[in-house]
């Protein structure tokens, strides 16, 4: 049993030693060539769509759920 062990964990240490490294994925960007230039940034505001909600007190969730329905009440679901 020992020597079958030995065995496979020889052979994977010469497998790993024998592989190639991986070959580049990106290999036409390199982040430290000035040639490559600073890219176009655009200003996107965070708070775009923003709007101020208070806190209100409870109301009736049907009546809520009917005027935010898209079909007609009464329609189904």
């Amino acid at each position: 049993m020992k020597i079958a062990n030995l065995a496979i964990l020889a052979s994977l240490f010469v497998t790993g030693c024998a592989a190639t490294t991986p070959p580049d994925i990106l290999p036409a960007f390199n982040p430290a060539d000035p040639v490559m230039g600073i890219r176009d940034t655009h200003y996107h505001p965070v708070i775009v769509d923003y709007h101020h909600r208070e806190p209100v007190d409870p109301q009736n969730w049907r009546r809520l759920n009917e005027e935010r329905s898209p079909s007609k009440p009464g329609a189904g679901s």
